[in-house]
C-alpha cells in the first residue's frame, strides 16, 4: 500500500487515550484522595484532626470534580476530533492509493495483454510464415531445418528443387520468420488483486467485456483500525478513444483520452455514501453531478486534465432551499472518480 504521511495508527492510540483520560476525569483523581473527598464529614474530620481542614478540604475536592467534569467533557471532543482527522485523511489518502495504478499494474492486466498481444502477434506471423512454406514446397524442408535462411539456402549450388518455386515467387516474397514463440499468457485474464501489508490491505476487483476491456472496478482499503473505503466504478460500454484532444499529452500537448460516461459509488470511512454521474465530452470537458444523502452537487471541468470544481450554474440549487450559493468560496474537493483520462 502506498505509505502516506499521516499515521493512522497513532491517531487512534490518541483517540483512545484521550477516552481514558476523559474516564478517569470523571470522578477526579483515585486512592485515598477520592476516597477521602467522598467520605462523609465526620469521617473526614476523624482523618484530618480538625473541622476547619476538613471544610477547607471539601470544599477543594468539590472544585476539583467540577474542574475534572469539564474535562472530560472536552478530553471527549478532543478525542473526537481526532478521529475526525483520522477519517478525513484516510478517505483523502484511499482515493490517491486506489488511483496510483492499481487497477491495472498492481492486477496484473496491463502485462497479461501485452503478453497476449505478443504471443497474438506471434501466432498469426507463424500462420504466414507456415501457409507460405507450404506454398512452395518447402514445409518439411524447414521442419528438420527450422535455424535455416530461405536465401541462403536456395543460393547453394545445391539447392533443393522447392527453390524454383521461391525464385519465381520472388526472392522478397517471403514474410518474415516468426521466430522462438513467446511466454504464453493465462487463459483468462487475472480480474481480482490482494495486497496487505503492515498498512492494510488493497482489494481490487474488475469486470471485462468480451474485447477484455474493464467495465466495471471495484477497490476497496481498510487499515489495521477498522477503517475501510471503498470505491466502485461502472462504465457506460467500452472505451471512447478520442486522438489528438488539445492539452491531453505531456506538457499541454495534444493526447488520447478516454470520452465514455461513467458513475462511481463510494463508501467512506465514517460509513456514508455518496454517488456521483460523470459525463465526458469528446474535448475531455464534462460534468459531474454528486449525490449524497439528500444533498447533490453539480461540478465540471475545462479540460481534459482540469480540475473538477463546482458548477456556478447550480450555486443557489446546490447550496439549497432559501440559500444563496457562492460557487467560490468554502467549496471543499468533489467525490473521487473524476479521474484524468
Amino acid at each position: 500500500m502506498v505509505d502516506f504521511a499521516i499515521d493512522y495508527t497513532n491517531l487512534h492510540e490518541i483517540n483512545a487515550k484521550l477516552r481514558t483520560l476523559a474516564k478517569q476525569a470523571d470522578s477526579g483523581s483515585g486512592g485515598a484522595f477520592r476516597e477521602l473527598g467522598e467520605a462523609g464529614a465526620a469521617e473526614r474530620r476523624a482523618a484530618l484532626g480538625t473541622s476547619g481542614l476538613s471544610t477547607a478540604f471539601n470544599s477543594f475536592y468539590h472544585h476539583s470534580k467540577s474542574r475534572t467534569a469539564k474535562a472530560k467533557e472536552g478530553l471527549n471532543k478532543l478525542a473526537d476530533s481526532f478521529k475526525a482527522v483520522s477519517d478525513l485523511f484516510f478517505d483523502h489518502d484511499s482515493r490517491i492509493s486506489g488511483t496510483a495504478g492499481v487497477i491495472t499494474t498492481g492486477l496484473g492486466l496491463d502485462k497479461w495483454l501485452s503478453t497476449k498481444a505478443t504471443h497474438d502477434k506471434w501466432v498469426a506471423d507463424k500462420a504466414k510464415w507456415d501457409a507460405y512454406l507450404a506454398s512452395i514446397g518447402a514445409t518439411q524442408y524447414f521442419r528438420d531445418h527450422p535455424n535455416e535462411s530461405i536465401r541462403h539456402v536456395c543460393h547453394d549450388p545445391e539447392a533443393p528443387a522447392w527453390c524454383a518455386a521461391w525464385i519465381a515467387k520472388g526472392e522478397d516474397s517471403a514474410p518474415p520468420k516468426p521466430g522462438d514463440e513467446p511466454p504464453k499468457p493465462d487463459d483468462k485474464p487475472p480480474t481480482s488483486y490482494h495486497h496487505q501489508d503492515e498498512n492494510g490491505t488493497i482489494d481490487v476487483t474488475v469486470e471485462l467485456d468480451k474485447n477484455n476491456n474493464i467495465v466495471k472496478e471495484t477497490s476497496k482499503i481498510t487499515n489495521p483500525e477498522g477503517q475501510s473505503y471503498e470505491s466502485t466504478t461502472t462504465y457506460k460500454g467500452p472505451p471512447e478513444w478520442v486522438d489528438d484532444v488539445p492539452g491531453a499529452g505531456k506538457d499541454g500537448k495534444p493526447g488520447r483520452i478516454d470520452a465514455r460516461d461513467y458513475s462511481t459509488v463510494t463508501k467512506y470511512g465514517d460509513g456514508t455514501t455518496s454517488t456521483s454521474d460523470y459525463t465526458i465530452n469528446t474535448d475531455g470537458t464534462g460534468t459531474m453531478v454528486s449525490h449524497a444523502g439528500d444533498k447533490t452537487e453539480h461540478y465540471i471541468r475545462d479540460g481534459p486534465k482540469g480540475e473538477w470544481r463546482r458548477d456556478p450554474k447550480f450555486a443557489d440549487a446546490d447550496a439549497g432551499s432559501g440559500k444563496k450559493g457562492h460557487p467560490d468560496r468554502d467549496v471543499g474537493k468533489p467525490p473521487p472518480g473524476g479521474r484524468v483520462n
